[in-house]
Parts: structure tokens; C-alpha cells; sequence
């Protein structure tokens, strides 16, 4: 599947969407687009020829070579669940950023909607598809133009974990700039209904910038800290407990508290832990581990609780 992806959809900037109906199918009329032909033409009225065009059907509502910001949700999800790269690292770094430099519109007041709006005039805000190399379908996925947090998130995360930092902190403030309480409620994200705040993907920003690694059937947990490396705070949670973590590098300090529940560690993995002259204290004293620079593994798994 990997080399099918990065074979016919990689275009050297993104991956597309390549729209085939195999023969057996018949696209119903009311699900044909207008333009039914394949057209370079770039959708710019008069230049298309019969030669420049295929007599082929096109279905509504695709993207075909668009730019998705959705496009690498899988990637994504595998870089949370620490499963690595599914595509070439490359072209997935490549990507996320042409996400951002297509899509990515500060301000917004310039770019046409008629579809639903949820940003408008100097507020900055991720539209969920753009074409920039021409070939818009005529009629591409009904909400193509607009610009939904849950998308926004899961792109500023990505950006995170593949290091472009900048970018991805830029979508986030956009998105709380636009819900800072004076303009919009900041717990009722309004694209769907109203009164919740939609996107869960802004915990995959959080973990993003932690660096955070979690392995229950190994008994694994880790922190590579994004951002703040020499003076870094923040919160964890597993299924059987949360705490805090925090590393100061000028004064060789890491310390991870367990403040309800519990966690049972085999192997403790730390970014920035550069030495294995290091002590380890807990609760009832000194442990026993072996230590390298990134890693402790302790000699037998420790639960550590409130």
C-alpha cells in the first residue's frame, strides 16, 4: 500500500487524489459533475479544446489535485499511537508543510467562501482544501472552502512532530484568536452544532510537543520535549493514572510525580538526558537501573503511586 501511495498520489509536493470508476460502475446522473471530462485546462473559461480533454465521467464532490489538509490524518494518528513513519519521512515532511503554505490563510479576508463561514476578514484560519496547481473539479467536496478546528489541530500537530514548530504554533493561535471570548465562545466551536468545544485533536498538539511516548505492553513511557527543553513542565495521563513531568537541563534535574493513581514503568525514556552519571531516587530510595544517554531501563518493573 505504502509504494502504491507514494507511486501514482505523490506529486512532489503532496499527495493527491486520483478519481477512477471502473468500468462496471455506472455514476448515476445526479451524482455527475458538470465538467465530466478530465481537463488541463486549469478551469480557465475558453482554453479548453476537445484535445485537451477526455471524454470521461468525474462524481461531485472530489479533490482530485487538490492539496487536503486531511491528506496525512493517518500519519498523524500512527505518530501518536508511536508507530513511525507509514510513508516515505521525506515526502511526509514535505507535505504537512505544503499543507500549511497552501492552505493556511493569514488573513483570510482575501480567499472566497460561499460555503459556511468560520473565519472572516483579518482573522487567519486553515481552509480544508486548495488546488494550487489548477484542476479545481467544478464541483469539489461541498466543504472544501472552509476551515474547521478539528482539521486545524490535527495539521498543527503534525507540523509539530515533523519539527516545524512556527507553523504549527501559527495554526493554534489562530484558532484561539479567533475563539478568544470577545469575538467567539471559546467552549463552543461552531461548526457543528453549538456548545462543546469540537476538536479532541488539540490534545494530539499537546502531545506533540511533549514528545510524549506511551507503551502499556512495555511498560515504556517518554518525553522529548518540542519546545523549553532546558526548563520544561507539563502534565501526563495513562489509563491507570496522571502526574506531572518536569527536566531543568542547567540543573540536571528530571522528576516524574504519579498525583492519582498509578503507573507501572519498565523503561523510562528521556530526549535530553545526554549522561549516564545519574542517580535515581524514589519513593523509598535509591533504584537500580541501567542508564544511557535518551534511556532507563530499570532492573525490574517499578509502580510508582500517588
Amino acid at each position: 500500500g505504502r509504494s502504491k501511495v507514494e507511486t501514482e498520489l505523490w506529486n512532489g509536493e503532496y499527495y493527491i487524489q486520483k478519481v477512477k470508476v471502473i468500468p462496471e460502475v455506472t455514476v448515476p446522473e445526479v451524482l455527475k459533475s458538470p465538467q465530466s471530462t478530465t481537463c488541463k485546462c486549469k478551469n480557465i473559461p475558453g482554453n479548453c479544446t476537445p484535445a485537451m480533454a477526455e471524454n470521461e465521467v468525474i462524481p461531485k464532490y472530489q479533490y482530485g489535485d487538490g492539496c487536503l489538509s486531511d491528506q496525512l490524518l493517518g500519519q498523524l494518528l500512527a505518530h501518536v499511537a508511536g508507530l513511525g513513519y507509514i510513508l516515505d519521512r521525506e515526502h511526509v515532511k514535505t507535505a504537512v508543510k505544503s499543507i500549511f503554505d497552501y492552505n493556511f490563510k493569514s488573513p483570510i479576508d482575501s480567499f472566497s467562501n460561499v460555503q459556511r463561514v468560520y473565519a472572516l476578514n483579518d482573522e487567519a484560519g486553515l481552509v480544508l482544501c486548495s488546488w494550487p496547481r489548477g484542476n479545481r473539479p467544478a464541483l469539489p467536496f461541498v466543504y472544501s472552502d472552509e476551515v474547521w478546528t478539528g482539521i486545524e489541530f490535527q495539521v498543527a500537530a503534525h507540523l509539530i512532530y515533523e519539527g516545524w514548530i512556527e507553523e504549527g504554533l501559527a495554526i493554534v493561535k489562530a484558532v484561539t484568536e479567533r475563539y478568544r471570548g470577545d469575538n467567539r465562545n471559546p467552549w463552543n466551536h461552531i461548526e457543528c452544532g453549538h456548545h462543546y468545544a469540537r476538536a479532541m485533536a488539540s490534545w494530539a498538539v499537546k502531545l506533540a510537543l511533549d514528545g510524549f511516548k506511551y507503551s502499556l505492553v512495555e511498560h515504556r513511557l517518554g518525553f522529548a520535549p518540542r519546545i523549553h527543553t532546558e526548563d520544561y513542565f507539563t502534565f501526563w495521563s495513562t489509563n491507570s493514572g496522571w502526574g506531572t513531568y518536569s527536566q531543568n537541563l542547567e540543573k540536571g534535574f528530571f522528576a516524574l510525580t504519579v498525583d492519582y493513581g498509578c503507573i507501572t514503568l519498565k523503561t523510562l525514556e528521556l530526549a535530553n538526558l545526554t549522561t549516564n552519571k545519574i542517580t535515581i531516587n524514589g519513593p523509598k530510595g535509591k533504584i537500580e537501573a541501567t542508564v544511557e544517554p535518551g534511556r532507563i531501563v530499570f532492573q525490574s518493573p517499578i509502580t510508582l503511586s500517588t
